[in-house]
């Protein structure tokens, strides 16, 4: 009743990666909860691509659940090391190699957390706010046999991803790790192509997703591919011609990568949409997505199917057992200002355009806010500032 831990985990500021500077460092937290997390989670920190003029930031947290203890313990690994568990050295060395691997253009550390999981939510914001991250990266609640079928479920960490979801001060991914079904290859030790695909409908998630893309695909070794999956007979709409934009945009800073493709699909219906990912994805180590999209004639009906609301419609469908990929999925989240922080740009927002186009109404819907800079709508079109 007297003192609420959520209030000092709110960013005042969109924290993203759409939305950061992209001559500024990438900043990355990722949670482990097993070891069979870490190979996974490397190969997402190994593709993010840290150079000298974008260099990434790691930090790592293992979560323990809190047994035999009165008291929840959040540590830095290193400090304690020989005192945490194992799984917490076993990260730490992995990121110590990634550091070495990655000389001058990574730093990282790792802390251990020991806490029930009804509040194991509150260390993970405090670390996001405290380390300024862009976005967060949670283990799917789901673990894949070797078999290719679901070898157990575990709902405590379920309900953690969604109790995160709903309160982080960033962008979120979770990931559904499938690196099991191809041996935990590493991109760092494989000479082979590592093939990732994002999966772009609509919407802020996709367009999160699709800018986390575009950083992957300066790796050497990725070949990315820009799925661009549009209604038939939408192709003039507002929000298609602002997304070919922003799209576009990405592509012209990157017309130089032959190993950046972009395709088109021009599908009907839910069951057209279905018809696709079932029969196109096989080849692919790493698929994004955006969890939410707007409303699409492509998504109608299939959200009464959706087994795992926290990774959205087109998340769900990419985690089910049935679908033939061995790829890992990472669904995004960006980040939204709520509640009071967004009323408060909100009247900033009514002030500058009132004064700047007096003739419009004064009813503005934000859609995104950046450090110095405001995307509103008004009447449907798109203004900035």
């Amino acid at each position: 009743m007297l003192y609420d831990p959520e209030k000092q985990c709110v960013s005042e500021k969109r924290s993203t990666i759409h939305h950061s500077n992209s001559s500024l460092e990438v900043r990355i937290l990722v949670c482990i909860h097993n070891p069979e997390n870490i190979p996974t989670m490397m190969n997402i920190l190994e593709v993010t691509h840290a150079s000298e003029m974008n260099p990434v930031a790691v930090t790592a947290m293992v979560l323990i659940e809190l047994e035999g203890r009165s008291t929840p313990v959040l540590v830095r690994t290193d400090k304690y090391r020989g005192e945490t568990p194992l799984l917490a050295d076993q990260v730490l060395n992995s990121l110590i190699q990634y550091e070495a691997r990655n000389e001058g253009c990574t730093t990282a550390q790792s802390y251990t957390s020991m806490s029930q999981f009804q509040t194991m939510h509150d260390d993970i914001c405090r670390i996001a706010i405290d380390k300024r991250a862009n976005i967060l990266i949670l283990p799917f609640h789901k673990k894949w046999a070797i078999s290719g079928k679901i070898e157990s479920t575990s709902s405590p960490i379920q309900n953690l991803n969604i109790n995160v979801l709903n309160k982080a001060p960033c962008s979120v991914g979770i990931l559904i790790d499938r690196g099991i079904l191809t041996g935990f290859k590493s991109v760092r030790t494989t000479q082979l192509k590592f093939h990732v695909a994002v999966l772009f409908l609509s919407g802020s998630d996709d367009l999160e997703a699709l800018a986390y893309s575009f950083r992957m695909g300066k790796h050497e070794r990725v070949h990315l591919t820009i799925i661009r999956l549009l209604v038939s007979g939408d192709e003039n709409s507002k929000d298609i011609k602002f997304d070919n934009n922003v799209i576009h945009e990405y592509r012209q800073a990157n017309k130089d990568n032959d190993r950046i493709t972009y395709e088109e699909r021009v599908l009907t219906d839910g069951l057209c949409l279905s018809s696709y990912m079932s029969s196109n994805l096989e080849h692919y180590n790493l698929i994004l997505v955006g969890r939410t999209h707007q409303d699409s004639p492509l998504l109608q009906g299939l959200g009464e199917w959706n087994e795992c609301p926290e990774l959205g419609v087109m998340g769900d469908m990419l985690a089910s057992p049935y679908l033939k990929t061995k790829a890992s999925v990472l669904v995004i989240q960006q980040h939204e200002l709520r509640g009071k922080l967004l009323s408060k740009n909100m009247r900033f927002l009514r002030s500058k355009s009132s004064s700047m186009y007096p003739e419009l109404p004064t009813k503005i819907i934000c859609q995104g806010v950046k450090t110095d800079s405001f995307y509103i709508s008004v009447d449907g079109s798109r203004h900035s500032y």
